[in-house]
């Protein structure tokens, strides 16, 4: 194997054909980004001649001669091993001296366990306990086995859905609750709006809106902003809502149509017909008549209270080759009801598998299963989709000059 430097174009040509683990931060889309504010280089893992990996590395200016280096989250590796991986960080670092690096930072998108929804580690193939070692062994710091927001990094766990199978399959998958809401989304007139550029305050405002009265650390708009704008051609960004008036008809066309079954019902036990059966059929179709009373006066009073037209949820989603991530959420707790969330998931999903996509990434958690975790409102809802939590290493970092980076920290240059 040996590494060198590769174009632009046969890097985004490599990112096109990959289908292994890749955050978007090594998205083409991002590149263009990234690349007009810092300096980017492009390294490629070749065998023999075939490019099997790529490093995209970004740097800034440090006392003019010196650099900062991060990997983002990679580097990506076809048929990945770890004495591929090993190698390929060999490179890498002999790269970055060559470039008078002060310091390298490498966050990798890569397994290092998985855990069941439990959160209880599992005994799987894909588990990669050397992962850590490999890091170390060369000299880089490991930031730890975070279970809470860092902001300068990524988090280490999420939550992982296989949606290559059925619908029905999936929803077997589920737990109870969940299976429950699911079902119940499909048979409310719910709708989804996939939002335009014009539109990204409305998803702002919500998403911030929830942030802020759940109490999680803030996201900055300006960080929101530049993911929106910097990956709108692989971004769905999502609006559910549901208009009261349809619904209300909706819910009137049910009621007369079991009110109807049920006086057929009536009739027959009336005239001398009906049997056990019909008593019992009677019941189930009263059962329903009591339901849709009950939803009708509950859904005037939001008529009352919000108007016809209510929007429920917002989210953020972006995908690739081998997956989709839900990035960003809010939603109008006022407005649970409706289970906006559970719809917009469940719409989501079905899209992903649209687009021939395998996983459904319901991203970030931060590794705490306790009910005590700030984010236990977060992974409860997740959790109800049964998914395999995969454990990201962390972050590491190596510093290739000790004395000079003092100096510039001190400098405030870091």
């Amino acid at each position: 194997m040996h590494t060198q430097i590769i174009s632009e174009q046969v890097f985004k040509i490599f990112i096109d054909g990959y289908h292994g683990y890749m955050h978007y931060f090594h998205d083409p889309l991002y590149y263009d980004y990234i690349s007009n504010i810092n300096e980017t280089h492009l390294l490629g893992l070749f065998d023999n001649d075939m490019l099997i990996g790529v490093s995209m590395l970004s740097s800034t200016s440090v006392l003019k001669k010196y650099r900062l280096f991060t990997s983002h989250t990679g580097p990506l590796i076809e048929d990945i091993t770890n004495d591929r991986l090993k190698f390929f960080l060999e490179e890498i670092d002999a790269y970055a001296k060559s470039k008078n690096a002060l310091q390298m930072i490498h966050s990798p998108y890569m397994v290092y366990q998985l855990r069941n929804s439990e959160g209880e580690v599992a005994d799987e193939a894909g588990n990669n306990p050397e992962l850590v070692k490999i890091y170390e062994d060369m000299g880089y710091r490991h930031h730890g086995f975070t279970k809470q927001l860092v902001t300068e990094e990524l988090l280490r766990h999420q939550a992982v859905i296989d949606i290559d199978q059925s619908l029905d399959a999936l929803k077997k998958n589920m737990d109870s609750t969940t299976r429950y809401n699911t079902r119940q989304v499909e048979l409310m007139p719910l709708k989804i709006k996939f939002l335009g550029e014009d539109e990204y305050d409305r998803f702002i405002k919500i998403y911030k809106d929830t942030e802020e009265r759940i109490g999680f650390d803030p996201v900055p708009e300006k960080k929101l902003r530049t993911i929106l704008n910097t990956l709108k051609d692989k971004m769905y960004l999502t609006l559910t809502y549901i208009d009261l008036d349809e619904y209300m008809q909706q819910l009137q066309s049910e009621l007369e149509t079991f009110e109807t079954k049920a006086q057929t019902l009536r009739d027959d036990i009336d005239s001398g017909k009906g049997t056990k059966g019909t008593k019992k059929r009677l019941n189930q179709e009263q059962q329903q008549i009591d339901s849709r009373n009950s939803r009708i006066k509950k859904i005037k009073k939001f008529h009352d209270s919000h108007g016809s037209v209510l929007e429920l949820s917002a989210a953020m989603y972006y995908y690739n080759n081998h997956e989709m991530v839900y990035l960003f959420s809010g939603s109008d707790p006022e407005l649970s009801y409706f289970m906006g969330t559970n719809f917009a998931t469940w719409e989501m999903i079905k899209k992903a598998q649209d687009l021939g996509v395998k996983r459904f990434n319901l991203s970030g958690l931060t590794g705490d299963f306790t009910e005590n975790a700030k984010d236990f409102g977060v992974y409860r809802f997740k959790k109800g989709y049964n998914p395999v939590i995969e454990e990201l290493p962390g972050t590491f970092d190596k510093i290739y000059k000790p004395v000079i980076y003092k100096v510039a920290h001190k400098l405030g240059k870091i």
